[in-house]
């Protein structure tokens, strides 16, 4: 056993050495700009999320924090038929189709958004369309018993989720061209 004022000497030497864990929500610090020029879209991603994987195709990335407990899909993609609202019936599809019970769904013609759970965890997804027949996306998952930890950062996600193409209609291309050519 150590004498006393040597152990307290460790202890504090390792709680100085301890990451600071805060079950706070994060400061805009603690965030980074994700920026996907191949879809035109932007994100803010909360820096406690490592990289796990990045596609091939560069559409999007797959993030997760140190504890793995929590898995953040980001991503573009083509719509089919260039349709927002068909796009955000094929993900709530394919998310009851593994096994998500979907308790909330919300979609417009711009934007989407529904969450669900399965056995013990949770899901929350958002949608915004693009330009050109895109949209982009993120999917988190997390335990139930994290919702507090992980609400704050979903929350976040949604918000900062958006197109950075302004998209011009058709109308608005024709009326810069003259009528002669």
């Amino acid at each position: 056993m150590l004498p006393r004022p040597v152990a307290i000497l460790l202890v504090s030497a390792l709680l100085a050495s301890a990451p600071l864990v805060s079950s706070g929500p994060a400061s805009a610090s603690e965030w980074w700009p994700y920026d996907n020029t191949r879809f035109g879209y932007a994100i803010e991603l909360p820096a406690e999320f490592a990289l796990a994987a990045r596609s091939d195709n560069n559409d999007g990335l797959t993030l997760t924090p140190p504890d793995q407990s929590a898995r953040l899909l980001v991503f573009g993609t083509h719509m089919f038929d260039g349709d927002f609202s068909t796009e955000a019936k094929i993900r709530m599809r394919l998310a009851k189709g593994d096994g998500w019970q979907i308790s909330y769904s919300k979609t417009t013609s711009r934007g989407m958004s529904f969450s669900g759970v399965r056995q013990d965890r949770i899901v929350y997804v958002r949608g915004v369309a693009l330009c050109n027949g895109g949209a982009a996306f993120f999917q988190m998952d997390y335990p139930k018993s994290a919702m507090q930890r992980y609400d704050a950062v979903v929350m976040r996600l949604a918000r900062s989720l958006h197109p950075t193409e302004k998209c011009i209609s058709s109308t608005q291309l024709t009326k810069g061209f003259s009528a002669t050519g």
